[in-house]
């Protein structure tokens, strides 16, 4: 589905949702990272939420299942020596555990079949004490008028919704991190028209680092 759409999907995106919101996501996103983090970004597409990252991390890891958001994100992405972009799935990557400092899912949550088992997969790759930040657009708290505009606009763009595409709202997107094993340490909605989910949660330190500290 995506992957069809890989050549004009961000600047289809920016047409559906305006660009309001992605400007208060990305005040959000960079705000959650660390210039010493080594981050992976599951589902990056064409690279649209990796490139305003890319500076603020050490090292970004992005990736996408879809060949053709890797060539989109690849060329977007080029100017960046510490950039990294590959193909993996985002339910089994092919990451050792406890590898990255943060995991960036932006716009995946809600389109995957197995939220909980993708979230999952981020906590296991991610160091002790490791954040997975998540942001995720949804009509949650729109008018209603404002969701049939939205609805339509999405129809010109890309037709036929997207397999398994779900609304989120702020508490069911934190009750699936929490399910996954993060304790969450801040959500928010964010957008004054379109709206988008926004959590950070973080993976818990086993007793043997709690007990050293």
């Amino acid at each position: 589905y995506w992957g069809k759409r890989a050549s004009t999907h961000d600047n289809d995106v920016l047409y559906i949702v305006g660009p309001t919101v992605y400007q208060e996501a990305k005040g959000w996103l960079i705000n959650q990272f660390k210039d010493t983090d080594a981050v992976l970004e599951l589902g990056c597409g064409a690279g649209f939420f990796s490139e305003m990252i890319a500076d603020k991390v050490r090292q970004l890891t992005a990736t996408d299942l879809a060949p053709e958001m890797i060539e989109q994100a690849k060329g977007k992405l080029s100017q960046y020596g510490n950039v990294k972009v590959q193909r993996e799935d985002c339910y089994d990557t092919s990451f050792g555990d406890n590898t990255f400092d943060a995991t960036l899912l932006v716009n995946l949550i809600h389109i995957v079949k197995d939220p909980i088992g993708v979230l999952r997969e981020s906590h296991r790759v991610l160091k002790d004490d490791g954040r997975v930040v998540i942001a995720d657009l949804t009509g949650y708290r729109m008018t209603f008028l404002k969701k049939i505009a939205l609805g339509m606009r999405y129809l010109k763009r890309f037709g036929k919704p997207a397999p398994y595409s779900r609304n989120l709202t702020l508490d069911g997107l934190t009750q699936i991190v929490k399910e996954a094993g993060f304790v969450v340490e801040e959500s928010e909605l964010i957008g004054q028209d379109t709206k988008a989910v926004c959590v950070r949660g973080r993976k818990a330190m086993s007793r043997g680092i709690q007990n050293e500290r």
